[in-house]
């Protein structure tokens, strides 16, 4: 028997409990902050027990870890690294999808020690990004090839048919972690050049890109550079890892930077208060018209859409962000007959041994199901189950930190993703086929070169 603690009953827990209870002998808890969402959860399975358990007390979490083999993570990013410290003390593996932060690198050493398996960036972006990208570099590695250039993108979006509001965008989870996102800074690789994008330059940077026959935009995503070693791919000159969104976001999301939304500073509204009342106290209260006088035509509609220059109340929140997420969640949600969508996709420059270049594009489109799961849901949550019962199997056994960058992990994950209709369907051109700037021009465009 096999006994497994899943840590939060949020957006992506049903798809891993679901996976993880096809196999008899796989014992799962399922503990969450608010037991009743976890009964909820757990009573869809035959035989996973539901808990209370706050993860931010971590006496608490080391006491329930006791006789378990698994732990998998699926609350915010912020509590990962005192669960891991609560999994190393109690020799307990642990599985999260989210990126490896500086405070989990820190617990590298005493995760070695301890003798268990540590993964993360297991889920979507980062995830299968990891997994598809990898085989593609191993197989140019084997044959004496290099990798030149590397760009990936990524984006969870709704369906085409189901896209039908000014953002191009809808929020299937809270969106203040979409939000929080656009506020970091950038950095990627271009020509052996370091660039880097400050935060509130990331929606400018913005270009335009046509991915599996949809009109869409990119922006670079965190830091890029540092998976040049991560990949093994040392000779890369260029490398980008983006966020892919419908085209016209990240005009709009500019349009709120500049009305201070998406600042996460302390506020003390007034009771009552409206959305233009609440423009003017962010905004120095200066006039209407002066406000708007900076925005473009396509922000100033779709702010307008949103209701932000409305006499609608505001919700009482301490940041601007939080109030802005509060009316993104109501005009913003995913209606019960609606569909989300994934998009991800690799374009590689690489050189045979004997000089000659060749490009290879690999491309993951998922939709989601109304009556099932979301593709967001699906595509983050199955990596994650995939990967924990490869642990629990011991197939994959690597004591410490680990990202799933090895062959013993995407080889059968790959597999296994590809058995549950997530399969990355990849192409290969050669110079008759596609010219070089042809295919480059696909991969960036002059705002690489800032």
């Amino acid at each position: 028997m096999k006994n497994i603690l899943v840590l939060g009953a949020g957006f992506v827990a049903e798809p891993v409990v679901e996976y993880l209870s096809r196999r008899s002998e796989n014992q799962i808890t399922l503990a969450n902050y608010v037991l009743a969402e976890a009964k909820n959860l757990a009573s869809k399975f035959s035989g996973v027990k539901a808990i209370q358990l706050d993860v931010a007390n971590q006496d608490e979490v080391k006491k329930q870890l006791k006789g378990f083999d698994l732990a998998v993570s699926l609350v915010p990013a912020p509590f990962h690294a005192a669960i891991a410290k609560a999994c190393i003390a109690t020799k307990v593996s642990m599985v999260t999808a989210s990126y490896e932060s500086d405070e989990m690198r820190a617990l590298a050493k005493e995760a070695k020690d301890a003798d268990i398996t540590i993964l993360n960036e297991i889920g979507l972006d980062p995830g299968i990004d990891h997994l598809s990208a990898m085989q593609i570099i191993d197989k140019a590695h084997e044959k004496g090839e290099s990798i030149d250039c590397f760009v990936s993108w990524c984006g969870g979006l709704p369906a085409p048919e189901f896209n039908d509001n000014p953002l191009g965008y809808k929020f299937s989870w809270a969106p203040k972690a979409v939000l929080m996102a656009l506020l970091n800074e950038a950095k990627y690789l271009h020509q052996n050049k370091a660039v880097e994008v400050s935060s509130d330059q990331l929606m400018d940077w913005t270009q335009p890109l046509e991915v599996s026959g949809l009109k869409l935009e990119g922006y670079p995503n965190r830091e890029s550079i540092s998976y040049k070693e991560v990949y093994g791919i040392e000779e890369s000159s260029t490398l980008l890892r983006g966020t892919l969104r419908y085209q016209g976001f990240s005009e709009i999301i500019k349009g709120a930077h500049q009305l201070k939304l998406l600042s996460t500073e302390t506020i003390e509204t007034a009771d009552n208060m409206d959305w233009l009342e609440f423009l003017k106290l962010l905004n120095a209260n200066k006039k209407l018209d002066k406000l708007l006088l900076n925005l473009s035509v396509k922000a100033k509609e779709a702010l307008t859409w949103l209701g932000c220059f409305s006499h609608t109340k505001i919700s009482k929140k301490s940041t601007p962000l939080d109030i802005f997420c509060d009316l993104l969640v109501e005009k913003l949600q995913y209606l019960n007959n609606e569909s989300d969508m994934v998009v991800l996709q690799h374009k590689f420059v690489i050189t045979k041994a004997s000089g000659e270049e060749y490009f290879i594009s690999s491309t993951l489109k998922v939709i989601g199901d109304p009556n099932g799961y979301s593709a967001m849901s699906k595509t983050v949550g199955y990596p994650v189950a995939i990967a924990s019962q490869l642990i629990l199997d011991g197939a994959f056994k690597k004591a410490g930190l680990q990202l799933p960058v090895s062959k013993e992990l995407y080889q059968p994950m790959l597999k296994c993703l590809k058995d549950e209709g997530i399969d990355c369907v990849e192409k290969e051109y050669t110079i008759g086929e596609k010219s070089r700037k042809g295919f480059l021009s696909e991969l960036y465009s002059v705002n690489l070169k800032r």
